[in-house]
C-alpha cells in the first residue's frame, strides 16, 4: 500500500488526513487547535505559535512513519500566506521537521474545498459550500456539479472576533455590526445566490461540525448531515448567540476551542439563511480532502517531503 500523509496549517487547527493512494481511501485523520491567527499581532506569527506550530508538525511527521508513509505534503491557508514572517515559519519548519511547506492562495484554498465536496459527496447538484476558518472564508456556489462562484474572502472567525471584539455575551448591536459587515463584504455572493436560485448550503468542518454534534449530542460517520432547521433557528442558535463563552464550553458537543469563535458562524448561517437559504448540511470533508483527490489526479505537482 502507499500511503501519504496531508497535513493542513489552517488558521485555527493543524490537520492530518493519512491515506492510501492505491485504494484511493482515507483511513486516518486528527485535529489539533494551535490558534496560529490568535498567535498572530500586527501581521506576526509571535515566537510561543510557531515553536508550538513546529511541535504539532513533528507529532504529526511521527503518526505518518507509524503508518508507514512515503511522503507528506503539507499545505498552508490564510494566516500563513498573510504573515510578514512566514518565510521564517517556513524555514523554521524545514530545519526542524525537513518538511517542506506548501503556502497556497485564496482561490487554490476555494479550489481544493470544491474538490474534497465534489470527490467525495455525490448527491448534490445545486449548493454553496461554505468554508469559515479563522483567517478567511471560503464560498463556492455549485450547479450540475460545476463551479459557477468561487471567492476567498480576507475575513474569517477569529479575525471578526478581533475586528468587532464583542461583548460575552454578544450584545444585539454588536451582532447587527457583524451583519452589516457581511452584507457589504458579500455583495457579489448573495447577488449569485439569487441569480442561481441557491437553497441548498453545505458547512465543512470546523464550526459546522460542532453545530451538528450539538444537535444529535454525539460524532457522526456518515458524509454528511442535515440540520434540523426548525432546531437550529429555536434552539442552537439563540442559545449560542446569548450564552458567554464558558457557558458555551458546557454545550455538549461544542468543542472548547470553538467556543469564542462560533458566534461568528452562527452569525453568518443566519445571515446566508435571510438570503434565501432554506436547507444546511455539513461534512467533515475539507481541504485536505481536496488535496488528496488532487494528488491522485495530477492537477497540480504540489512541493512534498519524502518519509
Amino acid at each position: 500500500m502507499s500511503k501519504i500523509g496531508i497535513i493542513d496549517i489552517g488558521s485555527n487547527t493543524f490537520n492530518l488526513l493519512v491515506s492510501c493512494t492505491k485504494s484511493k481511501e482515507s483511513i486516518y485523520s486528527k485535529e489539533i487547535h494551535v490558534g496560529i491567527r490568535k498567535g498572530t499581532k500586527q501581521n506576526i506569527i509571535q515566537k510561543k505559535t510557531i515553536k508550538e506550530s513546529i511541535v504539532t508538525i513533528q507529532k504529526f511527521k511521527k503518526t505518518c512513519k507509524k503508518f508507514n508513509c512515503k511522503k507528506i505534503h503539507i499545505v498552508a491557508t490564510a494566516s500563513l500566506r498573510n504573515a510578514i514572517n512566514k518565510n521564517e515559519f517556513i524555514e523554521t519548519c524545514k530545519k526542524e521537521t525537513n518538511l517542506i511547506v506548501n503556502v497556497i492562495s485564496g482561490d487554490m484554498e476555494a479550489e481544493l474545498i470544491f474538490n474534497a465536496i465534489l470527490n467525495n459527496i455525490k448527491d448534490f447538484d445545486d449548493f454553496v459550500i461554505v468554508d469559515i476558518g479563522g483567517a478567511s472564508t471560503e464560498f463556492i456556489i455549485t450547479k450540475n456539479k460545476k463551479s459557477v462562484f468561487k471567492k476567498s474572502f480576507n475575513f474569517g472567525s477569529q479575525l471578526l472576533i478581533e475586528k468587532f471584539n464583542p461583548s460575552d455575551p454578544i450584545k444585539e448591536e454588536e451582532e447587527e455590526d457583524i451583519k452589516r459587515f457581511l452584507k457589504e463584504q458579500l455583495k457579489d455572493l448573495t447577488s449569485s445566490l439569487k441569480k442561481y436560485k441557491i437553497k441548498n448550503l453545505i458547512g465543512t468542518s470546523g464550526s459546522f461540525n460542532c453545530i451538528t454534534k450539538i444537535q444529535l449530542k454525539k460524532n457522526y460517520s456518515t458524509e454528511y448531515q442535515i440540520l434540523n432547521i426548525d432546531h437550529y433557528k429555536e434552539t442552537i442558535s439563540p442559545e449560542i448567540l446569548n450564552s458567554t463563552i464558558n457557558q458555551r464550553e458546557k454545550i455538549p458537543g461544542l468543542l472548547k476551542m470553538r467556543a469564542e469563535n462560533i458566534i461568528i458562524t452562527i452569525i453568518l448561517i443566519n445571515f446566508l439563511l435571510n438570503q434565501g437559504v432554506k436547507n444546511i448540511y455539513t461534512t467533515k470533508f475539507s481541504l485536505k480532502n481536496g488535496v488528496f483527490s488532487n494528488i491522485l489526479n495530477n492537477i497540480i505537482p504540489w512541493q512534498e517531503s519524502l518519509l
